[in-house]
């Protein structure tokens, strides 16, 4: 049963097994970028050629794997990051994911171009052949290959060996927030949201620590970046914490036009009625108690057309506190006594909560 050398495979099939010598005393020399395509002399390369390209060749193959690298940073950060909101539209998003399939052969095809440019002012004219397979490996050549696989293996575990030190990077600006280290958190996230300006988790842990930090204006900010990037479940915790800096600054009119405007923008009834449900809190707990009367009206109509996730329960309890400010006693014991017919659980019985401020999704 024949064995298999798997590093020899890889090195025949690497760029780093650069030459072969033919029976006619032609030298054919692989391409960095295909190794299939060779360029062939009509001579015999002395070693001193051989020596040379040996580092021309690792040379230009090593900045080919750092230009590819770099197109995909230009893409990112240049065209996907800014416009992110273009990729709603299917044309876009499956445009951008097939050019970044062809990227990398369209950046190896130019660099490839200008390696032919060089080999031919260097070492004369040529003409490309298919690279001949060889048994014979050349001593020299696979010392450098294994090399070359040994600094990326070392590479690997000491970015792995990093990771593991200094932990998530996430969890690190979580530490430093729960340890009071609100400047310092800023800076991490800071970094990490130049990083992956997508991710809305950097956005709401800088807020926080911006609030903390003093910094109520900036951290407006970005609870306003972080709840226009999520599209989940928690996406109103950002939009929460926005509302709590606004109501602790006495900023009511500003929070009213923001619950406003999310009302107005809602995808569904679901999400609509959560934020009127979340604006009548705040309205009662900054005093406008009739303006909040009237959303818990509606609310409580909508919850009786059997809308699970309006607690009908729940807020009858709430209504009968707003009628206790108004110096509706009679309404509000009848808003009680309903809400115990519905079972209101004991958990529930709590007054309408304040606006507050999360660190966490939960």
């Amino acid at each position: 049963m024949a064995k298999i050398n798997i590093l020899h495979w890889l090195y025949k099939h690497s760029p780093l097994n650069f030459y072969s010598i033919t029976q006619n005393n032609e030298t054919v020399i692989k391409s960095i970028n295909n190794t299939f395509v060779g360029y062939k002399f009509d001579r015999v390369f002395s070693d001193e050629d051989i020596n040379s390209l040996r580092k021309i060749i690792k040379n230009f193959k090593r900045f080919s794997t750092i230009a590819v690298l770099l197109a995909y940073i230009i893409l990112i950060y240049c065209f996907i990051f800014p416009h992110y909101d273009l990729f709603n539209n299917q044309w876009v998003k499956y445009g951008t994911i097939v050019f970044a399939i062809l990227l990398p052969f369209l950046v190896l095809a130019l660099i490839s171009k200008f390696f032919e440019l060089y080999m031919n002012n260097k070492f004369g004219k040529f003409t490309k052949a298919h690279f001949p397979s060889s048994n014979v490996i050349e001593n020299q050549s696979y010392k450098d290959f294994k090399l070359e696989i040994i600094k990326i293996f070392i590479l690997l575990v000491v970015i792995t060996g990093i990771y593991f030190c200094i932990g998530s990077p996430y969890q690190t600006s979580l530490n430093l927030i729960n340890q009071g280290k609100y400047s310092d958190a800023v800076k991490m996230t800071t970094i990490w949201s130049k990083i992956l300006p997508i991710d809305a988790r950097w956005y709401s842990l800088r807020a926080y620590a911006k609030f903390y930090d003093g910094d109520y204006k900036g951290a407006i900010e970005d609870y306003d970046k972080s709840y226009k990037l999520k599209d989940d479940e928690y996406k109103s915790m950002s939009f929460d914490n926005k509302i709590y800096i606004k109501y602790i600054l006495n900023d009511y009119e500003s929070a009213l036009k923001d619950f406003d405007n999310e009302i107005k923008n809602t995808r569904d009834d679901n999400e609509k009625d959560s934020l009127l449900w979340d604006k009548a809190q705040f309205l009662y707990n900054i005093g406008k108690y009739k303006t909040a009367l009237s959303i818990y009206n509606e609310l409580i109509d909508k919850s009786e057309e059997d809308r699970v996730y309006l607690l009908e329960n729940r807020l009858y309890y709430e209504r009968s506190q707003v009628y206790k400010r108004l110096k509706m006693d009679k309404e509000a014991l009848a808003d009680e006594q309903k809400a115990q017919e519905l079972d209101l659980d004991i958990e529930y019985q709590t007054s309408i909560p304040e606006p507050t401020l999360i660190l966490e999704e939960i």
